[in-house]
């Protein structure tokens, strides 16, 4: 019985309403992310893309990468210039 509000208490109401339009906002960015992945997933994979060969990385150069941490690093330098272009196409600001 602790869930439930009494009639009186408007912070209640307040929450709920609050809870309700935060669901909404997430039901509507999964429905246009669901959108998108259903574009993308149209798309249709080249020819000359289906039959490359597989490359490995020499155990000497993966131990460095690992060792640097090279993979945290590089995605810190693709989302960096990924905003930097994003705010550059920003009116008033870029």
């Amino acid at each position: 019985m602790q869930n439930e509000c009494a009639w009186y208490d408007p912070s209640c109401a307040l929450s709920w309403l609050a809870n309700e339009i935060k669901a909404l906002f997430l039901w509507i960015y999964e429905g246009i992310l669901s959108g998108i992945l259903g574009i993308l997933s149209a798309i249709p994979v080249p020819d000359f893309l289906t039959n490359l060969p597989t490359f490995t990385i020499p155990p000497s150069v993966a131990w460095f990468a690992d060792a640097f941490n090279l993979t945290f690093g590089l995605s810190i330098i693709v989302s960096a210039y990924t905003v930097r272009f994003i705010i550059r196409r920003l009116p008033f600001i870029g």
